[in-house]
């Protein structure tokens, strides 16, 4: 049985699928399952035990318009799949495969044209992202999975040459694909200030295209902090962030691979609240955020500019709230710990 999951969509969403490809393997252990995703993330997945083929969907180059899309269906109809299971909720997505003459085609009744799918499910609001994806699983199947954890592939020999960068790591993250979901820089540099004064090792991690916060906070802060941003690959950030005690970040993609990394998170979040399901999958990670600010949440992600013009989602959270959320008690032993290395 060939059986493909679809979902081409950004960074967090295609990790917060690996539970339902996990859940598809267990239930059909000697299948063959795909997992198709952007092409810039495809190396998160490869290597992943349950996937045995990554199809990298570039939708905006190689295989953009229309043409594009019948190219790809027919890429797609040559692999011989029995199942689609898609998350994605395109217009682009459902033509793309009807085109592929998938035999069963599964997906959201919200997703544009539905109708080209075999079988839909609705999409519940007030369920995790992650627990939504696997109703597609239940309609497949006609039950719903154990919980499952997330997945990355996680490079060991990598993991290896990050742990050398110190003691007692934590990650901090500034950046994000959308401005209103950037906590302020000079905010994560007293927090990072904070970690390095209680016997924590700060490493600054993200894209190179979130240089820019990395480098305001470097400038903003006290201490000369690690500033990893920019300088590892897709495939190295879960080995990075895989030797961190928690990371404390933004509302983006690194806080599932942390996650996924079994790593705890301390996230911000501004213009998105927890309701909408992209919080932490895990139970020890923590989440700031301004409660009861009547104009939250402004959409299902972020934008650019805030839509009233005050930022108050993201300007009322304060260093201490951030700080309050790490655990003071553990904070004090690696201090004490600390100096006696630095006595040592």
């Amino acid at each position: 049985m060939k059986i493909l999951i679809f979902n081409p969509s950004f960074l967090g969403d295609s990790v917060l699928t690996t539970p339902l490809i996990k859940a598809v393997k267990l239930k059909h252990p000697d299948a063959e399952i795909s997992f198709c995703v952007r092409p810039e993330y495809a190396p998160l997945f490869e290597g992943l035990d349950e996937i045995s083929v990554v199809i990298p969907f570039d939708k905006r180059k190689s295989y953009s318009g229309l043409s594009g899309i019948f190219r790809f269906a027919e890429e797609l109809k040559s692999r011989g799949f029995d199942m689609v299971l898609a998350p994605h909720k395109s217009f682009r997505t459902n033509l793309t495969l009807f085109l592929a003459k998938i035999p069963v085609r599964i997906g959201f009744v919200e997703s544009a044209f539905s109708t080209l799918l075999t079988a839909t499910r609705s999409r519940d609001m007030d369920l995790h992202e992650v627990q939504r994806n696997m109703l597609l699983y239940e309609a497949a199947f006609g039950e719903l999975p154990p919980k499952l954890p997330l997945s990355v592939y996680i490079d060991e020999e990598a993991k290896s040459k990050f742990a050398a960068l110190g003691r007692n790591l934590v990650g901090i993250a500034p950046g994000s694909v959308w401005a209103t979901k950037m906590w302020p820089a000079e905010n994560f540099a007293a927090v990072a200030d904070w970690l390095k004064d209680n016997g924590y090792t700060p490493v600054i991690i993200g894209a190179p295209d979130d240089s820019a916060a990395a480098e305001k906070l470097m400038k903003s802060a006290k201490h000369e902090h690690i500033n990893m941003c920019g300088k590892t690959s897709l495939k190295e950030l879960p080995a990075l962030i895989a030797n961190f005690e928690f990371l404390v970040t933004n509302d983006s993609g690194p806080m599932h691979i942390a996650v996924a990394a079994g790593v705890r998170c301390v996230a911000v979040f501004g213009p998105t609240v927890k309701e909408l399901g992209f919080t932490p999958y895990d139970e020890n990670s923590r989440v700031a955020e301004v409660e009861g600010l009547s104009c939250r949440p402004c959409g299902l992600h972020g934008s650019n500019k805030c839509p009233k013009k005050h930022f108050r989602c993201m300007l009322e959270i304060l260093p201490e709230d951030v700080i309050k959320l790490i655990d003071r008690e553990e904070a004090v032993t690696r201090t004490e710990k600390y100096e006696t290395v630095k006595a040592d």
